[in-house]
């Protein structure tokens, strides 16, 4: 499988900071390889980083299935700008180096902490997943959150594909997590 790539410096996105710092719980980390794997917009990405860029790969995806078009109401399949969620994911249209330059002027706390704490991202995540989260991460840590939503989107989610030996899925929809039987668990 081939790796896509995004233009990005490493000062503008840091994987280990944005993806391990509490936003999102879908993302687990091979040390080994320096690579993520996670799921968001119902699509398992893989990615790694590199001092001027970021690649990826699209492991599975729901978007062009079946169950989708007939949600959507569409007979074909349509092009996924797979580059264009990335980037709206991580908000990398924000010029974050100019955020963090005028940050540093006005907070010499904020200008010591950035040197050591470069390109951590506010991530655009769905509102859906992000409320859940927000829920199940009261009074937990991080480990358990991560695994409450992969309980919640193994129950009640659409299965994307398996990979290596596990198998992801999408968050489940609202109406999924509705129905009376989604209080049992």
């Amino acid at each position: 499988m081939t790796w896509n790539k995004l233009i990005c410096n490493i000062r503008e996105l840091q994987l280990v900071g944005t993806l391990s710092g509490g936003q999102s719980f879908r993302w687990k980390q091979n040390k080994d390889n320096n690579e993520w794997i996670g799921v968001f917009s119902k699509t398992v990405w893989k990615l790694r980083e590199n001092n001027d860029h970021l690649q990826y790969q699209v492991i599975g995806s729901l978007h062009n299935s079946k169950k989708e078009q007939i949600k959507n109401k569409k007979s074909k399949k349509v092009d996924v700008d797979f580059d264009k969620l990335l980037e709206d994911y991580f908000r990398l249209d924000t010029n974050l180096g100019e955020y963090y330059k005028q940050w540093s002027e006005k907070d010499a706390l904020f200008e010591k902490a950035c040197q050591q704490f470069y390109g951590i991202r506010m991530l655009r995540q769905e509102p859906v997943e992000n409320l859940f989260s927000f829920i199940c991460s009261q009074n937990n840590h991080i480990s358990r959150i991560s695994t409450m939503v992969e309980k919640l989107c193994t129950h009640y989610g659409e299965k994307i594909c398996e990979y290596e030996g596990d198998i992801y899925y999408a968050f489940p929809e609202v109406e999924k997590l509705a129905l009376p039987e989604a209080s049992i668990h």
